[in-house]
């Protein structure tokens, strides 16, 4: 990704049958952390492997160290963030649903449109446009991203057709 992020597939949705998708989270320091969110049917867990990782879970901010881990039950509102270091974590979001073609989206646009840093102002552009496509996925809780997503969204779509 263009912050120096990596997904790596680790079970693909395929392979679990739906029931859960695996990837592998490799995190620069101070890593574009996604906004607050819930996923509406899914649960999410994180496994720190290196590093540590910081998660917010129904508004508590709690430090995974290596070996910890944390699950956010569905419809629960959560985020993370890297303040330091590098940062390796296992992810899984169960059931799968979008969540592996929505990471896949995300890579494409930047690939796409060439977008090659964080600091790009198309990327939060696409970026909203892509979260609005897969709201059985997930869904920004906080009014504000809501409506800056909309807003972004429609700007993208403008110009992903030109």
């Amino acid at each position: 990704m263009p912050d120096g992020s990596k997904y790596v597939l680790r079970t693909p949705t395929a392979e679990a049958g739906g029931e859960y998708v695996e990837f592998e989270f490799d995190f620069p320091e101070n890593v574009f952390a996604p906004p607050p969110h819930i996923h509406p049917s899914q649960s999410e867990s994180y496994e720190v492997l290196e590093g540590e990782l910081e998660v917010m879970v129904d508004g508590e901010w709690q430090t995974l160290k290596v070996g910890e881990s944390a699950t956010v039950p569905p419809g629960v509102n959560h985020t993370f963030r890297n303040p330091g270091g590098p940062m390796r974590a296992r992810n899984f979001h169960r059931p799968a649903l979008g969540f592996e073609p929505f990471i896949e989206a995300m890579y494409s646009v930047c690939q796409e449109k060439n977008i090659r840093g964080a600091n790009d102002p198309r990327l939060r552009l696409h970026l909203a446009k892509i979260w609005r496509e897969y709201p059985e996925t997930l869904q920004a809780t906080r009014r504000r991203d809501r409506i800056g997503m909309a807003v972004a969204g429609s700007v993208a779509k403008v110009l992903s057709r030109r």
